[in-house]
């Protein structure tokens, strides 16, 4: 059941990746694809959510009338284009959690701790910034004035908190990372499930 008091979700789930040679999202996890692992997860959370899919992508296999399929047709414009696209398609809500397909290594404690905060956040391990992270409506209208090409941490000055998720850093971007993903999934899985209840 989707909770109106909760932030949306905005699920960047890209396109083509060229050096994979083929959509991030369609990644099998179990079979089924990382894109409907994804937006399970977001709706077990009680959140609405908005998928923002490449020029070619497939939606997920997921049938729910929580999510929100929108399409990027000019991805190389920009991530903060793709941002701009899903957040129109929102309504631009005062708040989301903004979640990039190929950085699924987060848990369900540090998603509540982010759905939770009141300005524009992002989790840390080891000194660096992780995924995903929450927009708040300052950081949402800074989006929405900025151009395609913009980069997020130019526009956004986000609070960090801390987190001990061991996969926070995994970025899924090459065939060897795909293999890491593989091993680590049951264990990123799980962790998913951990908070699921309000």
């Amino acid at each position: 059941m989707i909770d109106e008091d909760l932030p949306n979700c905005l699920i960047l789930a890209g396109g083509l990746s060229r050096r994979l040679g083929f959509d991030k999202a369609s990644i099998k996890m179990d079979g089924q694809t990382l894109l409907s692992r994804m937006v399970e997860v977001m709706i077990e959370h009680g959140m609405r959510t908005c998928v923002v899919l490449g020029p070619n992508s497939g939606e997920c296999d997921l049938n729910t009338d929580s999510v929100i399929f929108v399409r990027n047709d000019e991805p190389d414009l920009g991530r903060t284009g793709s941002i701009q696209i899903g957040l129109e398609a929102l309504g631009w809500p005062k708040k989301v959690i903004l979640a990039p397909i190929d950085r699924p290594g987060f848990s369900s404690k540090t998603l509540r701790i982010l759905m939770e905060a009141d300005s524009s956040s992002c989790p840390k391990k080891d000194g660096r910034g992780g995924h995903p992270v929450l927009l708040d409506w300052r950081g949402i209208t800074a989006i929405r004035e900025a151009k395609p090409h913009s980069s997020l941490k130019d526009l956004i000055k986000f609070s960090r908190f801390e987190v001990d998720d061991p996969y926070i850093h995994i970025n899924v971007d090459t065939p060897e990372d795909v293999i890491f993903l593989e091993r680590a999934w049951h264990e990123i899985y799980r962790s998913w499930k951990v908070n699921t209840k309000r």
